[in-house]
């Protein structure tokens, strides 16, 4: 394929998609990872495209939400090797804060059956679960149902919040940018963010590596307001290094050979993933 063609299908590929990752454009291109970088390079700098770490997004965009039915399947094997990961930082007792988000909701099937440990969210799929499976003392906020999420936001949410704190909170994110922050589409979501960050003794952020160098409407928090990081394999090294530079832990998850947990009656579509 000529250089051309290659770039044009990168371009199309990047629209399409909303991200590409370098090492995947190699495989598909049979082509070295030096020579994707030396596309990349070349395509934003005319104008198509902007490189982040391990691939490239869009050139003018910030980072789009979709309903949770459309993201069920998206990177399935690392969201469930992240949760996997994650589950390792439940606390022996006290309480914790599920977030409403496609890779925490992983968490609801592999918490371990405590009868000790109050559990609450603001995900009415995460509490519908956690309740079929008779998990410990499960509690939701309240508050207004954003369709895009299932999450519970607005001022009925936030009043709980100021009074609840937890051992633990278990968060997701739409963007994470080193300099941005944390940072989502919605601004009643991103104040129910920042409230849950407030309340926690220990943040927990979940997040794939498609996620990083991403930029979204609503900032909620910096990156060092997170206590560690949990986070698929093909994260960047680079972006791994700046983490922890910050002062912020990092935990990777390799997805291969990752099984799935056994299901419960809720209904699929309920479920995040």
């Amino acid at each position: 394929m000529k250089v051309s063609a290659r770039r044009h299908e990168i371009v199309q590929l990047v629209r399409t998609a909303g991200r590409v990752d370098a090492a995947e454009l190699s495989r598909r291109f049979a082509v070295n990872t030096e020579t994707i970088r030396r596309d990349l390079a070349a395509l934003e700098a005319a104008g198509e495209l902007r490189r982040v770490h391990g691939g490239a997004v869009p050139r003018i965009t910030l980072a789009a939400e979709g309903r949770v039915a459309g993201r069920i399947a998206e990177r399935r094997a690392e969201k469930l090797a992240i949760a996997r990961a994650a589950v390792e930082e439940i606390p022996a007792f006290g309480a914790i804060f599920i977030e409403a988000g496609s890779t925490t909701g992983h968490l609801s099937r592999l918490l371990p059956d405590r009868g000790d440990l109050l559990i609450v969210t603001n995900a009415l799929q995460t509490a519908l679960e956690l309740t079929d499976l008779g998990r410990s003392t499960v509690m939701t906020i309240g508050g207004r149902v954003r369709s895009e999420s299932y999450a519970e936001v607005d001022a009925w949410a936030l009043e709980r919040l100021a009074h609840l704190r937890f051992d633990v909170a278990f968060v997701g994110a739409n963007a994470v940018d080193l300099t941005w922050g944390l940072s989502t589409p919605d601004p009643s979501e991103a104040a129910v963010k920042a409230a849950i960050l407030a309340s926690a003794q220990k943040t927990v952020l979940m997040t794939d590596h498609t996620k990083f160098g991403l930029t979204a409407a609503c900032r909620y928090g910096a990156v060092t307001d997170v206590d560690l990081v949990v986070t698929d394999a093909g994260v960047e090294p680079s972006t791994l290094d700046d983490l922890r530079a910050l002062g912020v832990d990092v935990r990777t998850a390799d997805p291969a050979e990752v099984p799935d947990p056994p299901t419960s009656s809720i209904p699929t579509t309920w479920r995040n993933s």
